[in-house]
């Protein structure tokens, strides 16, 4: 009788503990996640990601954003969708094109009436 009890205690332990698991939110690491994605696109000219701290994944998949700067200056917010597949969908939020650059001015000469020495 005794170990029915110790039997039946404990699978009412294991069940309470799998519905409490059952219970907690599944995320993944804004850490993780720039990480991957700067090594796919940084052969792209990206040098920086920051994403959302935590990004909760549902059965679905996830929707996070994340703030991109690229080499040039430029620096835009996308928001990526990533379905049970992990393939990515994206949506340009925001984006700050790079700042202008000063040109090198070139001195021309300026062109004459003859029409073979311009």
């Amino acid at each position: 009788m005794m170990k029915s009890v110790a039997i039946l205690g404990f699978i009412g332990a294991v069940g309470a503990g799998a519905a409490l698991l059952a219970m907690r939110k599944t995320v993944i690491s804004g850490k993780v996640m720039e990480a991957d994605l700067l090594g796919q696109l940084e052969a792209k000219g990206i040098t920086g990601v920051s994403c959302d701290p935590e990004i909760p994944i549902t059965a679905e998949g996830a929707t996070f954003q994340c703030r991109i700067a690229a080499n040039d200056g430029s620096t835009a917010t996308i928001g990526f969708t990533m379905d049970r597949g992990a393939k990515y969908t994206t949506k340009v939020i925001a984006d700050n094109p790079a700042p202008a650059r000063e040109t090198d001015t070139v001195e021309r000469v300026p062109p004459s009436g003859d029409p073979w020495n311009n």
